[in-house]
């Protein structure tokens, strides 16, 4: 920690020190040797805040549970923080035995050797570390001691292209839940149709459904809040009509077979009918207890989430309008297009030769001047 003399400023003395890995610096009139006193007094003062620091610091696991948890839970939806407790269980093995004081960036850098080492991708690890700054951002707007450390991500692939499933795939898939699942078709030709979240679909009230007007109005409920809070509607088009219009037995649009609302997406019965679609269950060597056809015949990819790619996929191949469909995904239109722009190939037709600035030397002239001067 050394004393510098301050340039142009005689009997002046700059006294420059690291504090928690920030770099401070004060300034002292008089002669060296009492910028040294200073200095000596300085480090004792800094040394004894430490100590105390650590002492009062709590251990990541009891923030996280006592401090964390209850402002979490109010300020986030029940979706988000049903999947932020797995992740902060993950962080609470691996960290949770330290005090806030005593965490640093190698610590975080074994995490994620550590995650790679488990076979986790690096989306998944990155977002685990965004709920690691999550907590210690928290901690310091509170304030609780906590050190400074680097939480740096993993670098991440771009996104490749979303899919969706054709026609033949959605009859396909549509049969087999008529046949393995039917308490799921209705609620699978919503998301075929519409667009919609699986939980936007699952949460969905007859009071939200304006038939007269054929819309469907997202809107921010105890039960579902969408993404960003932003409402929305969505059209009813013909082929769900018919689904809508129907008894009403329950409060919930797509109620379970008790009536009430589906706690979780229906996932075991899904997956049994996505596996059966595309086979063929007439075969002899079909295996029933496995859902597999020996004959090498495969099921559908993807999941609750592949029918809202399926929807924007079929609507652009019908409307190409990326900013209606941004509208009616809820998403911003940049987003839209990052996910779907290659669907529509025509836009790059259409870009080419928008900018035309010929310079009055042809490209054959040009590289002739450069190799003959």
């Amino acid at each position: 920690m050394p004393i510098y003399p301050k340039a142009g400023r005689r009997g002046t003395w700059r006294v420059v020190m690291s504090v928690r890995g920030r770099q401070r610096e004060w300034t002292i009139r008089g002669m060296k040797s009492e910028a040294e006193v200073f200095q000596a007094r300085k480090r004792l003062e800094l040394e004894a805040g430490d100590l105390a620091e650590v002492r009062i610091a709590p251990k990541f696991s009891d923030f996280c549970v006592s401090r964390y948890r209850p402002h979490a839970e109010m300020h986030l939806r029940a979706s988000t923080w049903k999947v932020r407790a797995y992740q902060l269980a993950t962080l609470i093995e691996h960290f949770g035995e330290l005090r806030l004081t005593a965490i640093t960036t190698g610590q975080v850098e074994a995490f994620k050797r550590g995650r790679l080492a488990d076979g986790r991708g690096a989306r998944t690890i990155n977002n685990e570390l965004a709920v690691l700054q999550a907590v210690c951002t928290y901690a310091r707007e509170i304030p609780v001691p906590i050190a400074r450390f680097a939480i740096q991500p993993l670098p991440v692939r771009g996104r490749g292209r979303v899919t969706f499933w054709s026609e033949a795939q959605v009859a396909a898939l549509y049969e087999a839940l008529e046949e393995l699942s039917p308490e799921l078709l209705p609620i699978v030709v919503c998301l075929m149709n519409t667009g919609m979240r699986k939980g936007e679909a699952l949460a969905l009230t007859w009071e939200h459904v304006d038939l007269e007007r054929g819309h469907i109005r997202i809107w921010p409920s105890p039960e579902w809040q969408p993404k960003d809070n932003e409402p929305r509607e969505v059209p009813i088009g013909d082929a769900l009509l018919p689904w809508l219009r129907r008894e009403r037995v329950s409060t919930w649009v797509f109620p379970c077979s008790t009536g009430e609302r589906w706690r979780c997406w229906p996932k075991l019965q899904f997956d049994r009918a996505r596996r059966a679609a595309g086979h063929d269950r007439t075969c002899p060597v079909w295996l029933d207890h496995e859902r597999a056809c020996l004959c090498g015949a495969k099921g559908l990819r993807g999941g609750p989430h592949t029918a809202r790619h399926t929807f924007a996929a079929h609507f652009l191949k019908a409307v190409p309008d990326m900013y209606l469909l941004s509208q009616i995904l809820g998403h911003s239109e940049t987003r839209t297009s990052k996910l779907y722009a290659h669907l529509l190939p025509e836009h790059l037709e259409r870009a080419r030769g928008a900018v035309s600035l010929v310079p009055d030397v042809g490209a054959a002239e040009a590289a002739a001047r450069r190799r003959w001067g």
